[in-house]
């Protein structure tokens, strides 16, 4: 069965152009998300896979809840488009570090689990971001100082005043940790868009909730889901709750980490990009 390629993007185009070129197979499916923001999409264009642009566009914040929706869209389009052995959430700055081959084959030997990369949290962590009412997260992480400043003013009086007056929320709920971008099967993606009311409501005052909604609802059910902890499945490095781009000196290191994906690259860089792509392409 075909695999289905899952991408949200908001800009860095150019490495989005080379990471289609790198899973443009005819065993995938291409849906893409692009964030209300981006005033003029990009020309895309694929010649072996099908290419679906997500047209009902969710204007993306970091940390926000709207993430979660954005991700809902890409699930959805893809239920609706067909049946598929697994759904690859990525990101615009993602690249493949091994062929179509071998990552079709890789999850043929997963035998329909569902693939996570789980990550560690405390119960400060939960307590602050999932129970707690976050407010004033919109613009949390916006570029511009005079728009940012005073949201995360507001952010941390009303965490101030909740813990002050003892205030929490979903203090009951089992809540586990793991990169937002997973690798899930069809039946998988199914249980989530059932779940979706639920999980906007749990997560609307959330702070970074797309980290936890997955693994999460997964342990919330009586349904025995087999989720295996893969550390291959991605390579990234964060830095300040921000991961860093990778540049040519760390190409011998990407190619060898045994990762299927890795994230981030940027514009600034692309010989690092461009030699990815050839030395995929030597391993078809």
């Amino acid at each position: 069965m075909k695999h289905a390629y899952l991408i949200i993007a908001h800009n860095e185009f150019e490495v989005l152009k080379k990471l289609l070129q790198a899973i443009d197979d005819p065993r995938n499916d291409v849906f893409i998300h692009f964030d209300r923001k981006v005033k003029q999409i990009p020309a895309v264009e694929m010649q072996h896979a099908n290419l679906f642009i997500i047209a009902n566009r969710i204007n993306v914040h970091w940390g926000h809840v709207s993430q979660i929706e954005a991700e809902y869209a890409l699930f959805e389009a893809a239920y609706r488009s067909g049946k598929y052995a697994y759904h690859h959430l990525i990101s615009g700055t993602h690249m493949p570090l091994y062929s179509q081959n071998h990552i079709h084959r890789f999850f043929e030997n997963m035998n329909k689990r569902e693939v996570l990369a789980y990550m560690y949290t405390d119960a400060y962590e939960i307590n602050l971001k999932l129970q707690r009412y976050n407010f004033f997260v919109k613009n949390f992480a916006h570029p511009a100082f005079i728009i940012r400043h005073p949201d995360q003013w507001f952010w941390k009086l009303g965490i101030r005043i909740q813990r002050i007056f003892n205030i929490h929320r979903n203090k009951n709920i089992l809540y586990r940790k793991a990169a937002n971008w997973v690798s899930i099967t069809g039946h998988c993606v199914a249980f989530l868009i059932a779940g979706k009311d639920e999980i906007l409501k749990r997560y609307r005052f959330s702070f970074c909730g797309d980290e936890f909604f997955v693994p999460s609802k997964l342990e919330w059910t009586s349904e025995k889901w087999n989720v295996i902890d893969c550390d291959r499945l991605i390579k990234t490095d964060i830095m300040k709750s921000a991961s860093r781009y990778y540049r040519m000196e760390d190409f011998d290191e990407l190619i060898h980490s045994g990762c299927l994906f890795a994230r981030k690259f940027g514009s600034e860089d692309m010989k690092v990009v461009d030699q990815i792509l050839n030395h995929i392409k030597s391993m078809q």
